[in-house]
């Protein structure tokens, strides 16, 4: 028996084919569009983690604030809203980007380039529903002013139990 021992051609592969390079491309498209979408994204939350630790900062500032109060002074006096500026019961404040300083101002007052103005808004009710006598609850509204409206607004609330 003989065996056949036929010789085949073997073609040299040098470099890489059309179709591979495609593939490749388009890969590598793929994830450079993604990488791109996660970074829009990042922005987007690093400015509204800024504007949410702002806000904490004034509303903490507020609360403690009014909580500093004996009872029966007038600012714990309930009244107030969250949708409307109340004498008495809301706010400017300017803050500075640079560190971080904050003054509060006459409403409609312009402030510095560098600085962002945030409104508050608060509610004080006295002994609310639900909860046992002597207690104040109080509603903070902390919102970026744009203009004359506010944006991007978040509510913090406190109860504290007066005797």
């Amino acid at each position: 028996m003989e065996i056949s021992k036929s010789r085949r051609k073997t073609r040299r592969q040098d470099g890489f084919a059309l179709i591979e390079v495609m593939i490749a491309i388009l890969i590598l498209g793929v994830g450079l569009l993604g990488l791109a979408a996660l970074m829009a994204q990042l922005t987007g939350t690093t400015s509204n983690s800024r504007y949410l630790g702002t806000q904490v900062m004034l509303a903490s500032e507020k609360l403690e604030d009014l909580n500093r109060l004996q009872p029966g002074d007038a600012p714990l006096a309930a009244g107030g809203s969250l949708t409307a500026d109340v004498a008495g019961y809301s706010d400017q404040v300017q803050v500075s980007s640079d560190n971080g300083t904050s003054i509060t101002v006459a409403a409609g007052s312009a402030g510095a380039s560098d600085t962002l103005q945030f409104g508050r808004r608060w509610v004080i009710e006295s002994n609310p529903a639900g909860l046992p006598p002597g207690v104040i609850r109080i509603t903070v509204l902390v919102g970026l002013l744009d203009g004359n409206a506010v944006s991007r607004a978040n509510t913090f609330q406190t109860s504290m139990v007066r005797q």
